[in-house]
Order: C-alpha cells, then sequence, then structure tokens
C-alpha cells in the first residue's frame, strides 16, 4: 500500500459465521484470538478495527485513522502491508482499493 491512505477502502467479509467467543455487536465482530498473533500491536489493534467495519462494506481515511489514533499514515500503512503478508487482509480488484478480511484461523 502506498503512504498515502485513500479516502475509502472496500472490506469484503471472507470470515465466515461469526465464532461464539467473538467480540463485539451484531455483524461488528472481531476474533478475541487476534490478540494472541504475533504481529505488531498496531496490525493487531487495526485487524480488530477493521473487522468492526466490514459489516458497513467499506472505511473511511478517518475512521482507519482513527483506529490507530496518534499514528501517521505511513505506520497505519505498514500495518495493513503486516496483515496482507500475513493472510488476514486480501486486496481486491476494482475501481476503489480494496481487501477481503480473513478469520484468524488463516494467519501465516
Amino acid at each position: 500500500m502506498s503512504q498515502e491512505l485513500p479516502e475509502v477502502i472496500r472490506l469484503r467479509d471472507a470470515r465466515g459465521e461469526r465464532p461464539e467467543n467473538a467480540a463485539g455487536i451484531g455483524e461488528f465482530w472481531y476474533e478475541p484470538e487476534v490478540w494472541t498473533l504475533p504481529l505488531s500491536p498496531d496490525a493487531r489493534v487495526l485487524y480488530a478495527g477493521l473487522c468492526s467495519f466490514v459489516g458497513h462494506g467499506e472505511i473511511n481515511r478517518k475512521d482507519l485513522r482513527n483506529t490507530l489514533k496518534d499514528r501517521p499514515d505511513r505506520e497505519i500503512s505498514s500495518a495493513i502491508d503486516a496483515l496482507v503478508l500475513h493472510d488476514l487482509l486480501v486486496p481486491t480488484d476494482g475501481a476503489y482499493p480494496g481487501y477481503e478480511v480473513r478469520p484468524v484461523s488463516e494467519f501465516r
């Protein structure tokens, strides 16, 4: 991802059914196992934040920045890159930048 964050990032949910131990409300949930993954704290927080927006189908730049408060865009981009590297986010094709959000079980 470039250092400049896009205005909107499209999100597609590929996590499957909500597990019983999910944190969050309704379709806005994440798997608490993310906190045990060998990722940076920023990447873990970002993953949980993206999961909470996946029900909307997108996250805008302001909300993305609010997910990782006080972090410059380059650090947010690095956290996104780490999630892509570990298969928790998979870039999608289309007119707008986007990602498929994968379950924690697909971490590699």
